[in-house]
């Protein structure tokens, strides 16, 4: 998976041209010292050693194998492997950055009390002789050719656990689709915020959970849809089952309404502008603005756009874009509690270890 990769820093107004200087210097000439080298990667492995006895930790390392296959680009780990890490060489990590941090595909963002004439200034005296040492690379736009196949449960033990860690993913729209305004509704109802139907089952409701909800990660290529929070160990069963029901009726039984619509378009339209209040905040918004190729007057057509989106519109990307037939349902608990319930669900059911390798 290309998305981006990206050197920043914060830093004060009056010291901004100091920092460029130093981005500037690592940019052209860095070296990777190998007792440095050493002391990261030992650092990196011991936090992915401790991440094993995270059930939250392990879930997300896991879900997005599951919905797109182990071995893509898009479902392997994101924080990688022991092995990948442990095997690592200075030469490998000085050709990656050779091939990753290119001045023909960079984009320099800078938010703060300076000018346009003060950035290009400082950035041609800093930048003007930065070279490429390797040419950029060509990625295959539809790179993810794998089928997570039927709705399946995959659990991975964490024996004693006073608590089980549930996610359903399914591929989804990439971030370019037409549907995104209407699909970043449909979310915002279904469990993007507090108030979304997720949360106000297990957690309102139902007492299972602290935190219930849904999310969507965003890339260029196929996008990942989850559902999920931490629940009781003792209703675990009953927890995939409510989330089960919550996805059968978005397609069918209990589609969105026009209240909710009109809720979710108030929530995000009113929260917009609190977005833009700090620079940290509006230099996200450059930064997805440069990753997904969005036009530069995104940020004036976003609100006219998500305003625009009907309810006909949500019926058709509910059943359309809600795969409930391709959903895997990642449980990460205590087994011996959990499974006898877990099977009673009428899924097939596989057992996972906490790299994600089937048992």
């Amino acid at each position: 998976r290309r998305e981006f990769v990206s050197i920043s820093t914060e830093t004060m107004t009056k010291h901004w041209t100091t920092a460029l200087d130093l981005m500037g210097d690592v940019l052209k000439h860095s070296t990777f010292p190998e007792h440095e080298l050493q002391r990261v990667k030992r650092e990196y492995l011991t936090d992915l050693r401790r991440g094993k006895d995270e059930p939250t930790v392990v879930a997300d390392n896991i879900m997005a194998g599951l919905a797109f296959g182990r071995d893509t680009a898009y479902g392997h780990p994101m924080a990688g492997t022991e092995e990948a890490v442990s095997a690592f060489t200075r030469d490998d990590v000085q050709r990656q950055f050779r091939r990753e941090y290119l001045p023909q595909e960079a984009t320099l963002i800078v938010v703060g009390d300076v000018s346009v004439d003060e950035v290009v200034s400082q950035a041609e005296t800093i930048l003007g002789d930065w070279v490429s040492l390797s040419e950029p690379q060509t990625v295959a736009a539809a790179e993810q050719a794998f089928a997570p196949g039927p709705s399946t449960i995959f659990l991975v033990d964490r024996p004693g656990s006073a608590q089980s860690v549930i996610r359903a993913v399914h591929p989804t729209i990439p971030r370019s689709d037409a549907d995104y305004f209407g699909f970043t509704l449909l979310n915002y109802s279904f469990g993007g915020q507090f108030s979304a139907r997720l949360n106000q089952n297990l957690r309102q409701d139902k007492g299972y959970s602290y935190g219930y909800n849904s999310s969507v990660h965003w890339y260029r290529g196929p996008s990942l849809l989850m559902a999920g929070g931490s629940v009781q160990t003792e209703v675990t069963k009953e927890s995939v089952q409510e989330t089960l029901q919550e996805f059968n009726g978005l397609r069918g039984s209990r589609p969105i309404t026009q209240e909710e619509l009109d809720a979710s378009k108030a929530g995000l339209l009113l929260g917009y502008p609190a977005s833009f209040e700090r620079p940290g905040l509006v230099l996200n918004h450059l930064l997805q603005l440069v990753l997904f190729d969005l036009p530069n007057d995104y940020f004036q057509t976003m609100p006219p756009q998500l305003e625009g989106v009907s309810l006909d519109d949500i019926h058709r990307i509910s059943s359309q874009r809600i795969d409930v037939e391709g959903l895997q349902i990642l449980v990460v608990g205590d087994r011996e509690t959990v499974e006898p319930g877990l099977r009673e669900l009428g899924l097939p059911l596989v057992i996972l270890d906490t790299d994600g390798q089937v048992i």
